[in-house]
């Protein structure tokens, strides 16, 4: 090779190095534009967000909550408004209430204490119902048969006395009775199944007295006769009856009158073939005690019911003519 030819050649291989420079040169700075590009709209984009983030805050927080302000003429405008406004409102976010919800609910007024003793009195009456008025020369000589319903039995009052909850027997008319307690008061009329609230008040009807329970039914078609005997000075009951009769003493309860007395229970009447009647009690008895139970009132008599219940043999003492007799019984 001579001197030319190298000459040339390295003219070619200076020319080839300058144009792979030009050539990295140039894809250096198109990649350089590219990576440019892409963090400016990506910047772009987290701009655009944020913005659009605090547009909807502030136009939730805008939203005007409870009632309108009053409106003022043109070119006037409240001091006290003017402050509020230039605020953002936080109460719908402390409130939980993001969407402004009307929120109205209704709390029931409480009763008075004297509403819910008037719900109480009016309770009891309609469980009672009046069996019978008995009337003397005097006042005091008047007596109401009431029949206070279920285990509670059927009493004698007098003008006076307190018939339960305080509430007490204030006339006793041919017909009727009258209750009172305070400025409450009812009337109970004789045979009919409605109370009137008095004085004025027009008349309630009275909540159906509870029927008569399969076993009270299953008891009226019972042979009492055969169900209850004497045997000497013992008075025998079947076991069958006993059986009904725990499930139901309202069957006796219901039978008899009795008046609250100084010695025990006094009976005014007896229903005649009824239970109490089989059993040897008498009008004008006096019950005094129960296998030892005292008798008083008609927690004595739930409680001598209970003291019963498994019993196969029991006394009663009672004043009879002025005489103690004791009555004895037996469940076979």
């Amino acid at each position: 090779m001579d001197w030319q030819e190298r000459m040339n050649f390295l003219k070619s291989g200076v020319r080839d190095r300058i144009e792979g420079r030009s050539v990295l040169r140039e894809n250096t700075t198109n990649n350089g534009s590219k990576l440019v590009f892409f963090g400016v709209s990506t910047l772009a984009g987290i701009t655009f967000g944020i913005i659009v983030l605090i547009a909807i805050n502030a136009s939730m927080l805008k939203v005007p909550v409870g009632p309108q302000t009053p409106s003022f003429p043109e070119g006037q405008t409240s001091s006290s408004q003017t402050s509020v406004s230039s605020e953002p409102d936080y109460k719908s976010i402390t409130e939980r209430n993001l969407f402004r919800a009307k929120l109205q609910i209704e709390i029931p007024k409480p009763k008075t204490e004297k509403e819910l003793e008037e719900e109480a009195l009016t309770a009891i009456i309609k469980t009672m119902a009046l069996k019978g008025v008995m009337l003397g020369v005097q006042k005091k000589d008047h007596y109401a048969v009431i029949d206070r319903g279920g285990a509670k039995g059927v009493w004698v009052y007098e003008i006076g006395e307190v018939v339960e909850r305080g509430l007490a027997v204030k006339e006793i008319r041919k017909d009727s009775i009258k209750l009172e307690k305070g400025d409450f008061a009812a009337v109970l009329k004789l045979f009919s199944s409605t109370y009137e609230r008095a004085p004025g008040m027009p008349a309630s009807p009275v909540a159906a007295r509870p029927r008569a329970t399969p076993s009270g039914q299953n008891i009226a078609k019972m042979d009492l006769g055969k169900e209850i005997r004497r045997d000497g000075n013992v008075t025998l009951i079947s076991k069958s009856l006993a059986e009904k009769l725990k499930v139901d003493n309202n069957v006796i309860m219901s039978s008899i009158a009795v008046k609250a007395a100084a010695d025990g229970l006094k009976v005014v009447a007896v229903d005649k073939g009824s239970i109490a009647q089989k059993m040897g009690i008498a009008a004008d008895d006096t019950l005094q005690e129960v296998n030892g139970h005292r008798l008083s009132s008609t927690g004595d008599m739930n409680k001598v019911y209970e003291a019963l219940k498994n019993a196969t043999r029991f006394e009663v003492k009672v004043m009879r003519r002025g005489k103690e007799e004791t009555l004895r019984y037996e469940i076979r």
